[in-house]
């Protein structure tokens, strides 16, 4: 099999390097690339592509191209105009912060009028959505994507993440299907098919995690059920199999705190969920200070900054809050042996791990150490305001220690740091559901490369008909594509100008330092 992967940047590498590998391993021809950039500075720190290049002769790095003319600038408008209105539906009613969100590129015509009637009804929104759909049906293939599958002619044509702002992917997924090439559209995380875009365009195979995103795919993105395959979350598979690589007192002498008792992990949360993490963690350990049981009043507690939301901890003050300790100070992804291994250990060696609404929280299930969080006011939006919080308070009896208040948050992380250690029933029940649904001890790696095999011998689907009408849609739709690639070049090139001016500066500030 020769499959083409196309990502939207390396650092979705981390979530599918089993995957990849297990192909190369299994004799296919492996084709990777990027839509933006060759690697992620700091998603994908040791470039995982070129390590694979290095190991496997049948896997190759390519560029791949990017559509740029003046009908991508339609497309990307109507796939913002679809997906914000799926924003205004009963489903969202109450998530204001991921509507607000999808507000951020939508046209102000749309905006305008969404408050109006016809578009604040159902029907209104429905008549809105066929007149947008109609629109897309009637934008030619791009003839350089085209040109590209035409010379490597995959067997199967693989997209993740697919859901982002503009749905830049789709016009992979259109070109492969005028071309009559197998697709599959790999969902990179838990919260993609809930917290951003429609999937547009057909695909063949669409894979997730469980029964949950299932549903998720069938009820809220149209997919026909047939075509959707639960295969496990691969991104974890390797947690299954990890074992300390410290002892309890080697690990807290290295981040810095006390071995004679039992510390409290506390995993922070991505920007768009903690913008502003530190005042509420801050709020969080005097509670804990302040509790009735000594040994949480003496608890050590760590605190691991998220990756992409780490600067806020740079200077935080959290002096006089007893053995605190913010490690790694920058936040540290785990993409590479060293990297995972501190942050296992970290799990591993926790009495209890606490969070808000992040990844985190599964992983620290799979370690089996029980997940605390409290419904603090500061993240109501981004805690029950999002879909997949939903998951974690309810999938098979669901895997949070739920509490309402501080008060009674800090009650129940004081019971478990008496037993530091001991397993959780909540993490087994919502593993066995969530990340492995053939069973914990079935890895979800295999599942996604049969998966993916098994597509590359199956029919191909037939290439979807223009609409006869599409003629006269490219003629309403020349002149406002013209529009919006001229105002893009526009922004781009004040953009560019802006850079350039602020560099000046910082050269002028520097030489009049050193005179």
């Amino acid at each position: 099999m020769h499959i083409l992967f196309v990502m939207r940047h390396s650092g979705y590498l981390r979530n599918f390097e089993s995957t990849l590998r297990l192909l190369c391993e299994r004799g296919h021809t492996v084709q990777l690339g990027f839509q933006i950039g060759e690697t992620h500075p700091l998603l994908d720190p040791t470039d995982v592509a070129a390590q694979l290049e290095r190991q496997y002769p049948k896997f190759s790095r390519t560029v791949v191209p990017v559509r740029d003319d003046v009908w991508s600038f339609a497309a990307r408008e109507l796939h913002l105009c679809l997906d914000y209105l799926r924003y205004l539906g009963p489903e969202y009613r109450d998530a204001p912060k991921l509507r607000e969100r999808a507000t951020r590129d939508v046209p102000e015509w749309l905006l305008r009028r969404s408050r109006q009637w016809p578009l604040d009804t159902a029907a209104g929104r429905a008549a809105a959505t066929r007149w947008f759909r109609w629109q897309l049906k009637a934008i030619p293939t791009d003839p350089r994507i085209d040109a590209f599958l035409e010379v490597h002619r995959p067997d199967v044509l693989a997209v993740t993440p697919l859901i982002e702002p503009g749905a830049p992917q789709v016009e992979y997924l259109r070109s492969a299907r005028a071309m009559r090439i197998r697709t599959a559209y790999c969902v990179a995380s838990w919260d993609n098919l809930t917290n951003k875009g429609l999937v547009h365009g057909h695909v063949d195979r669409m894979m997730v995690w469980n029964e949950s995103m299932r549903r998720e795919a069938i009820e809220l993105h149209g997919i026909a059920p047939e075509r959707v395959t639960v295969t496990g979350a691969q991104p974890f598979d390797h947690w299954f199999a990890w074992t300390p690589s410290t002892t309890r007192a080697e690990f807290c002498a290295k981040v810095g705190l006390p071995a004679d008792r039992p510390y409290v992990l506390y995993l922070c949360s991505s920007k768009f969920i903690a913008p502003a993490e530190v005042p509420f963690v801050r709020t969080w350990a005097t509670a804990l200070r302040q509790s009735e049981l000594p040994a949480l009043r003496d608890a050590g507690v760590l605190v691991r900054p998220h990756p992409q939301n780490a600067d806020q901890w740079r200077h935080a003050d959290l002096t006089g809050l007893g053995p605190l300790v913010v490690w790694p100070p920058g936040g540290a992804p785990p993409s590479n042996d060293t990297a995972r291994a501190d942050y296992f250990d970290s799990m591993y060696h926790s009495a209890a791990v606490v969070g808000i609404n992040t990844t985190a929280e599964i992983e620290s299930a799979i370690v089996g150490r029980p997940v605390f969080t409290v419904l603090a006011p500061d993240f109501k939006d981004t805690q029950e305001g999002t879909p997949h919080f939903a998951h974690l308070r309810g999938v098979n009896g669901g895997l949070l220690h739920l509490a309402a208040d501080l008060p009674a948050h800090v009650q129940q992380i004081g019971a478990a740091i008496v037993t530091p250690g001991s397993a959780d029933e909540r993490c087994r029940r919502f593993v066995e559901a969530f990340v492995r649904p053939y069973g914990a001890g079935v890895p979800a790696t295999p599942k996604v490369v049969e998966t993916l095999e098994a597509l590359s011998g199956e029919p191909v689907a037939v290439p979807a008909r223009k609409p006869l009408t599409a003629p006269i849609a490219r003629t309403l739709m020349a002149a406002g594509a013209e529009r919006l690639q001229r105002a893009a070049l526009i922004l781009r090139e004040t953009k560019a100008l802006r850079a350039r001016y602020k560099q000046s500066r910082k050269k002028g500030t520097a030489t009049s330092a050193i005179s």
